[in-house]
C-alpha cells in the first residue's frame, strides 16, 4: 500500500535537524514544519526564500524548507519509488535554479541522520519557471532499516548557477499547503499552473503506529476497536 504525506503550510515540527552543510552550500532558511501523514487541510500558500539581495554568481544550493514527522516505530522502510510534486518558482530566467531534495530519517531528538532513503539530490531535468509551475520527480529510494523510534524528514530546497549580473541570485519560492477544496485535486504534474496540494507519495507502506495483533480467540482489548487483524493509524 502507498503511503502520502502533505507539506502543510503552516504547522511546526516536533524537532528541527540541522540540514548538512554539505548538501546546502549556500542558505539555510530555517524552516521547519510538521510532515503530515493526515491532511490537515491547510491553505495552499507560498514560501518566499530571498536570501540574496545582490548578484550570487556562483553553483551552489538554497534549503528553503524542511519538514519533520511526528515519531515512527522501528521498522524496515523498503528500497522503492518516492514520488514528490509541489509548485515553485525562480525570480528570473537566468538564475538556472533546479529543485532539490532529500528524505532521510532522524532521531527522536533530531540530533542524528539514521539513514537516507533518497540521498541530497538536485534535479537534472526540470528547471524551475518564472511564475509558479508544478514539480514533480520521481526518485529510487534506498532500503533503510530503524531499530529505534525515528522521524521521517523531507528538505525541499533549489540549486543552480546564476549566470547575468542583472540581481541573478538562488532567490526563489515554493508553494506548500494540502487542500483539496479549490485548484487542482489530483497529483501535480510538471508544469502544471493551477494549485494543487504539495506533497511525497512512497510506492509501500511506512507504519505509524505498532499493529495489534489479537490471538484467535482472545478477548479484544476494550480500547481497540479496529478488525482483529491490527490497525494503523
Amino acid at each position: 500500500m502507498a503511503t502520502t504525506c502533505f507539506f502543510p503550510s503552516a504547522g511546526a515540527a516536533p524537532v528541527s535537524p540541522t540540514p548538512s552543510g554539505t548538501d546546502w552550500t549556500l542558505h539555510l532558511s530555517g524552516n521547519s514544519r510538521l510532515l503530515e501523514f493526515a491532511n490537515s487541510e491547510s491553505a495552499i500558500t507560498s514560501l518566499a526564500y530571498n536570501p540574496d539581495a545582490a548578484d550570487h554568481l556562483v553553483d551552489g544550493t538554497s534549503h528553503i524548507c524542511q519538514f519533520v514527522s511526528q515519531l515512527l516505530p522501528p521498522q524496515v522502510v523498503a528500497a522503492q519509488q518516492v514520488h514528490v510534486s509541489f509548485r515553485a518558482l525562480e525570480v528570473a530566467a537566468s538564475n538556472n535554479l533546479f529543485p532539490c531534495f532529500k528524505v532521510y530519517g532522524c532521531d527522536a531528538a533530531g540530533t542524528t541522520n539514521l539513514g537516507n532513503i533518497v540521498p541530497f539530490r538536485r534535479s537534472a531535468v526540470l528547471e524551475l519557471a518564472t511564475s509558479l509551475t508544478g514539480v514533480a520527480e520521481a526518485m529510487a529510494g534506498s532500503a533503510v532499516t530503524f531499530t529505534e523510534q525515528w522521524r521521517l524528514v523531507v528538505e525541499l530546497g533549489v540549486g543552480g548557477l546564476p549566470v547575468n549580473t542583472a540581481t541573478d541570485t538562488h532567490n526563489a519560492t515554493i508553494e506548500f499547503g494540502s487542500t483539496m477544496a479549490t485548484g487542482a485535486r489530483g497529483l501535480g504534474q510538471n508544469g502544471d499552473t493551477t494549485a494543487c496540494p504539495a506533497l511525497i507519495i512512497f510506492e509501500n507502506d511506512i507504519l505509524t503506529s505498532v499493529p495489534i495483533i489479537v490471538p484467535a480467540g482472545a478477548q479484544q482489548p476494550q480500547s481497540f476497536n479496529a478488525p482483529m487483524h491490527g490497525w494503523r493509524r
